[in-house]
């Protein structure tokens, strides 16, 4: 089975060596993308969003893929997320990644990726990408119920019902 298209779009604010989305493109999983070049509607992986991303945009991500965009959380900001598709933000997940770990919300690129293509059925490249960094499994371990939880729902209420179930009336993201 193929994954989806993914883009990265990488505005370089880290070590490249180190970087999460650099690496999924050297492995192949992604394509890095400059904002002009970016076609029809993929699904933005926005923090910002209003609406959560779930199981139901697996057919508009097989026709357009899904955009994350690498950047340094200390130096995110809604206009920097300013590009072209739709924006969807995740369900709270707990970061496995040292540098966040177990931060509600503060999800690598990877993680992002990965917790996307969990939600919307693409599992196979979901395991590719545990593969990707020993401590992938830590995120799956930590994350592996609300992941499967939030793949079930049938809707956005559904997902928000979900949501409030397992962080309370208030979610942190």
């Amino acid at each position: 089975m193929n994954h989806p298209r993914i883009y990265v779009l990488y505005f370089g604010e880290d070590d490249p060596s180190k970087n999460t989305s650099l690496k999924m493109v050297r492995k192949g999983f992604a394509i890095r993308i400059h904002p002009r070049n970016i076609r029809g509607q993929p699904i933005v992986l926005n923090p910002y969003a209003k609406k959560y991303l779930g199981p139901w945009l697996r057919d508009h991500i097989d026709k357009h893929g899904i955009l994350v965009i690498d950047a340094s959380w200390k130096k995110l900001s809604p206009q920097k997320i300013r590009v072209r598709g739709k924006h969807y933000k995740l369900p709270p997940l707990l970061p496995g990644n040292p540098i966040n770990y177990a931060k509600p919300c503060i999800l690598s690129s990877i993680e992002a990726v990965a917790a996307t293509l969990y939600i919307t059925g693409y599992r196979d490249t979901y395991e590719k990408l545990l593969g990707l960094y020993k401590w992938m499994n830590t995120f799956h371990t930590l994350n592996q119920e609300l992941l499967e939880a939030y793949s079930k729902a049938k809707n956005e209420v559904e997902l928000l019902k979900t949501i409030q179930e397992y962080w309370g009336p208030k979610p942190p993201c």
